[in-house]
């Protein structure tokens, strides 16, 4: 009986090696980067700004420093620290590098407990109430009926088609996909920081430029007066002075609403009310400088860049290894399983109270009449990687464009700064020309107005044009990618603990909701 016994197991065994030794091949298709064509420069080259001053070469890894303010730096610096945002995209990486462990434990042998106890009319009541590997090693052998079992069984599913170790690679790349998802959220919370804070000083000149017209518009109205109470201008010149001044008075509080408009934009971009900045962003600053010389590079650079390419990319790779998963869903799957425990019960006239029992082996399971159910998930695994590859391709046809538009409209606020510049010389030497002739009676009131109105346009498109070159210039470096190279450190996760040390922690200490925000803590 005994030799029967181990030839038995030594079959079993035999058959789990060769199945193991077939562990070596996976199904469905490999990944592989897609090609993607892309033009060989872009379409127009940068202008030199006008007010650019020689400045180093942009580091396009940290480019808002190129606009040498320290404030904007201080801003940028915090708003990684604590914008909410960041820290969501932060809870979703840690979330994808937590899957990655649950996959990789579904590839590795389980082990559970069960045990259970009856009195019935059954020979073995048992069955239903312990694990089936278990069960299947039981034997009525010197018992009138089974009454009770226990005991430890094991599982190993072999994985000889690859089905694990494809959702092992497709956990991995999500886990990539999820850390270049958070990049391409912190380089977005970057440049909406430094558009709000270029627009916040952009707003803040246009002030300035208001409140001199002002101050000049009252000066000239005094004028005015002055020469009305001495009889040498008429009424007329007077109303057309308050006209200007009430005018000018007028576009102050619209500015007012949208500089604080911008204040608030970057407190909570801050993770803080607006409140808490009010003081430190009321104080007025200089317009950030332009570099004179943006290194845009080609556009294949995008490809390293952009951290929303990258994702993309990532995901392809997850979706062509979900394909390979649900393509070994039609091949067999082989596990091998064990059994050991003992059992127990109403003892024949020649059993024993409680015996040993035992088991282990090969299982098998192979689908093979489904009509059609796994070939259609192959089928929606398929469309699945397609619409990931051309989520892909419209990524880069996108950030093309991007930069292409960003470098038209930079283009064209330097040229318009250019072109605003010289019509700004011109403007104050036509307010002298005017005041002086109607000082002289030479002319009427009427063209000192009409220049004084032109120079302040003038002065007011000046500020609005270098406010929207700075926007441009903000974006183009978004577009241009980069700005999460030095910001990849991340909080390690926790290591999980096997289900019985885990239940005795959680048994120990009952933990309440964690409120925590720490993860949003990102260190350089």
């Amino acid at each position: 009986m005994s030799s029967l016994l181990s030839e038995r197991v030594f079959r079993s065994w035999i058959a789990c090696w060769g199945a193991a030794g077939l562990s070596a091949c996976s199904v469905g298709p490999d990944f592989k980067p897609p090609e993607t064509e892309l033009p060989g420069r872009y379409i127009a080259a940068i202008a030199t700004a006008p007010t650019a001053k020689p400045v180093t070469s942009v580091d396009l890894t940290q480019w808002w420093r190129s606009f040498r303010d320290p404030q904007l730096v201080s801003l940028v610096e915090r708003s990684i620290a604590a914008n909410p945002d960041i820290a969501i995209a932060l809870a979703r990486l840690q979330q994808a590098r937590a899957t990655q462990l649950v996959a990789t434990g579904a590839a590795l042998p389980n082990a559970e407990l069960s045990a259970g106890a009856a009195y019935g009319t059954g020979t073995d009541n048992t069955r239903g109430r312990v694990s089936d590997p278990l069960h299947s090693a039981g034997n009525t052998t010197g018992y009138n009926h089974v009454d009770e079992a226990g005991g430890l069984d094991t599982a190993w599913e072999l994985d000889i088609f690859g089905k694990l170790r494809r959702e092992i690679e497709a956990s991995n790349l999500d886990a990539l996909a999820a850390a270049k998802a958070r990049d391409a959220v912190l380089v977005s919370v970057i440049a909406n920081v430094a558009r709000a804070y270029v627009e916040l000083r952009g707003f803040q000149a246009q002030i300035g430029v208001t409140r001199r017209n002002i101050e000049s518009a009252r000066r000239r109205l005094e004028f005015v007066q002055s020469r009305f109470s001495q009889g040498l201008t008429n009424e007329l010149d007077v109303t057309l002075a308050q006209r200007q001044l009430a005018t000018f008075e007028a576009g102050l509080g619209p500015l007012t609403g949208q500089l604080q408009s911008s204040q608030y934009v970057i407190a909570v971009l801050l993770g803080q009310y607006p409140e808490t900045l009010s003081k430190e962003l009321r104080m007025d600053g200089p317009v950030p400088r332009f570099p004179a010389k943006i290194p845009i590079g080609l556009p294949v650079s995008l490809l390293q860049r952009r951290a929303d390419i990258q994702q993309a990319e990532f995901e392809i790779g997850a979706a062509t290894a979900r394909m390979g998963s649900a393509v070994a869903d039609l091949f067999p799957r082989v596990a091998v399983t064990s059994a050991v425990g003992g059992q127990g019960g109403a003892r024949a006239a020649t059993g024993i109270p409680i015996t040993f029992i035992g088991g282990i082996g090969p299982a098998l399971y192979w689908p093979v009449l489904d009509f059609g159910t796994l070939d259609a998930r192959i089928e929606v695994a398929d469309y699945r990687a397609r619409e990931a590859l051309l989520r892909y391709k419209a990524n880069v046809l996108g950030a093309v464009q991007e930069v292409d538009q960003a470098i038209a409209g930079y283009n064209a606020e330097q040229n318009r700064l250019n072109s605003l510049s010289r019509a700004r010389s011109a403007a104050v030497d036509a307010v002298k020309l005017s005041s002086e002739r109607y000082e002289r009676g030479l002319t009427d009131f009427l063209n000192v107005l009409d220049a004084e109105r032109q120079q302040f346009e003038l002065e007011a498109q000046y500020v609005i044009a270098r406010r929207m070159a700075a926007v441009q210039l903000v974006a183009l470096y978004k577009a241009i990618g980069g700005g999460w190279e030095h910001y990849q450190a991340v909080p390690p996760i926790r290591n999980p603990e096997p289900a019985i040390a885990a239940a005795a922690r959680e048994s120990n200490a009952l933990r309440p909701i964690s409120t925590d925000l720490g993860l949003s803590q990102v260190q350089p």
